[in-house]
């Protein structure tokens, strides 16, 4: 479909493995691009208490450059506490050098007001600083495009934007993907990539082994100028070797696409 996107790989697949084991099946795989979204078996990518410095001399050690790290939002204790929490993550997002800070909604009713004025105000301590707040689909307040939309009309803030994930919308609701994409498209600028079988069924999965259509989605994505990144979420995973080597099946599955 000739397209530009850029191709990169959250850490999730290497997460019983160690932050450097992680970062060199990244690396391995093919990408220079990672994403700090999922565990890793040493320490906390939390940003709230992230050591920035030690963090992304790791990365250079292993010529990556990350481009995304996770957005928490506290619901355990006061909103100002919560806030503060915020802005902490916002100024080591900075440290880190990162584009985006992903956050993923609310599950429950009582924590979607706190959740839709926390993003709010997590944009707003972004934007100075070039980092644009992301959320996708997630179930709960994030589940599909009626809740997406709903998010944006009370978020209300221009430094908001969608990843698509179309995995998700399978594995959370069991909806069309590509129906779903149609109406929320023009506010996606990132692509989280994992293929679903059924609802509630294995994400852990090369490409093409679920139900998601790539090529549909990313057609819809492409009417809307989409230019990603496009972030590759979940693959088989097994011994370092094996999770590795699906990882770069799933990297070589997109690219055979975007061309």
């Amino acid at each position: 479909m000739e397209a530009t996107w850029q191709i990169g790989a959250f850490v999730r697949p290497w997460g019983k493995f160690s932050f450097d084991e992680a970062l060199a099946g990244v690396a391995a795989a093919g990408y220079s691009v990672v994403g700090l979204l999922g565990g890793v078996a040493d320490l906390s990518l939390a940003l709230d208490g992230m050591d920035t410095a030690a963090v992304g001399s790791r990365l250079a050690a292993h010529g990556l450059m990350a481009n995304l790290a996770c957005l928490h939002v506290d619901h355990s204790g006061s909103e100002g506490d919560a806030f503060a929490s915020l802005a902490r993550q916002v100024e080591r997002a900075k440290a880190l050098g990162v584009r985006y800070l992903m956050t993923f909604g609310a599950d429950h009713e009582p924590q979607f007001a706190r959740w839709y004025a926390a993003t709010r105000f997590a944009a707003a301590c972004a934007e100075p600083h070039g980092i644009q707040v992301v959320f996708k689909p997630h179930g709960g307040c994030t589940a599909a495009a009626n809740e997406i939309e709903r998010c944006f009309d009370e978020i209300a803030h221009p430094n908001v934007r969608l990843w698509y994930d179309a995995g998700n919308i399978i594995h959370y609701t069991e909806k069309d993907p590509i129906a779903e994409a149609r109406r929320v498209a023009a506010r996606t600028s990132g692509f989280c990539a994992k293929d679903c079988a059924t609802q509630r069924g294995e994400v852990m999965l090369e490409f093409g082994e679920g139900v998601v259509d790539f090529v549909g989605v990313f057609e819809v994505l492409a009417a809307e100028d989409f230019t990603g990144p496009v972030m590759v979420e979940c693959c088989r995973t097994g011994t370092w070797e094996e999770t590795t080597a699906s990882a770069r099946r799933n990297r070589e599955f997109l690219e055979a696409l975007r061309t």
